[in-house]
C-alpha cells in the first residue's frame, strides 16, 4: 500500500464512523465532505494523519511508505499550490456547493491537498478506477464515474457560453505552446492565477494581444474559475482525455 492508499482507508474509517478522529484532534463539521476537509486541515499533512491514525492501533507502517511520497513532484507545476488559496472560515449557511456538480465538488475538496492533488493525477493516469472511487466517496460521499469526469472535465465547453469557449480555446493553446517550449515557470505562474505575469504575457503572446477582451478579468472568470487550470495540469502530467466531442 502507498501512503495514499493508508490515507484514504483511515479517512473513510473516520468519515463512517468506525475509527475515532485521531488523539487531539477535534472534528465540529457534521458534513461528511466538510468533515474530511476539517480531519486533513487539523492534521496538518497526510504524512502526519497517516502517523496518527497508525499509532491509535499499533500498526507499524515501514518508513520506505513514507519516503516514497512525495506531494510536490505532481504539484509544482501549478505554482506550489498558490491556484487553491486557503478560504476562511465562514458560517456554514448558505452552503457554497449548493448548486454545483459533483465532479466541481471533488475537485473543490481535492486543490486543498497537494497529496490529493497527486493521488488523483497517479489514479487518472494509471486508469485505478478503484482508487477514483475511493477518493470520490471521500469527497463527495458518492460513487463518481471516472469515465463520465474524464469527458466532463476534458470536454468543459460543451457546457460554456460562448464567451467562455473562446477563452478556454485561446488560453489552451497558449499554455500548450509554453509547455511545448519548456517555458514551465512561466505556465505554472499563469496557471496559479497571478495577475502581473498574466498581464505581462498578454502583452507578447501572440494569441492575446491582439484581442481586447482578454483581460485579466476575463481570463478569471472564464478559464481560472472554471476549472480548465486543473485540465491543464492533469495533461501535463500524462492524464488522457477522450477526444472532444463538438455541440
Amino acid at each position: 500500500m502507498t501512503l495514499m492508499d493508508y490515507c484514504m482507508q483511515y479517512i473513510g474509517e473516520i468519515m463512517d464512523g468506525k475509527r475515532a478522529a485521531p488523539e487531539g484532534v477535534t472534528l465540529t463539521e457534521t458534513d461528511p465532505m466538510r468533515r474530511s476537509l476539517e480531519l486533513m486541515q487539523k492534521a496538518g499533512d497526510i504524512p502526519t494523519l497517516v502517523r496518527m491514525c497508525a499509532a491509535q492501533d499499533g500498526t507499524e507502517i515501514p518508513q520506505e511508505v513514507f519516503d516514497s511520497f512525495d506531494p510536490e513532484s505532481l504539484t509544482q507545476l501549478a505554482g506550489e499550490g498558490d491556484a487553491a488559496p486557503e478560504e476562511p472560515e465562514q458560517p456554514q449557511e448558505p452552503d457554497p456547493d449548493a448548486g454545483k456538480h459533483a465532479f466541481q465538488v471533488l475537485l473543490d475538496c481535492v486543490a486543498l491537498d497537494d497529496g490529493l492533488v497527486q493521488y488523483l493525477t497517479q489514479v487518472l493516469r494509471d486508469r485505478d478506477w478503484a482508487g477514483f472511487y475511493k477518493l470520490s466517496q471521500i469527497t463527495t460521499k458518492m460513487d463518481l464515474d471516472p469515465e463520465e469526469f474524464l469527458f466532463w472535465l476534458g470536454n468543459k465547453e460543451l457546457w460554456a457560453d460562448n464567451e467562455e469557449r473562446v477563452c478556454a480555446a485561446v488560453m489552451d493553446a497558449c499554455l500548450e505552446r509554453l509547455r511545448q517550449e519548456g517555458r514551465l515557470e512561466l505556465l505554472a505562474a499563469l496557471l496559479s492565477g497571478d495577475q502581473h505575469t498574466f498581464e505581462t504575457f498578454r502583452c507578447e503572446a501572440p494569441e492575446l494581444v491582439h484581442l481586447p477582451q482578454a483581460t485579466y478579468e476575463w481570463y478569471c472568470r472564464n478559464y481560472l474559475d472554471r476549472d480548465y487550470p486543473f485540465r491543464m495540469l492533469l495533461r501535463c502530467n500524462g492524464v488522457i482525455f477522450p477526444d472532444r466531442k463538438e455541440a
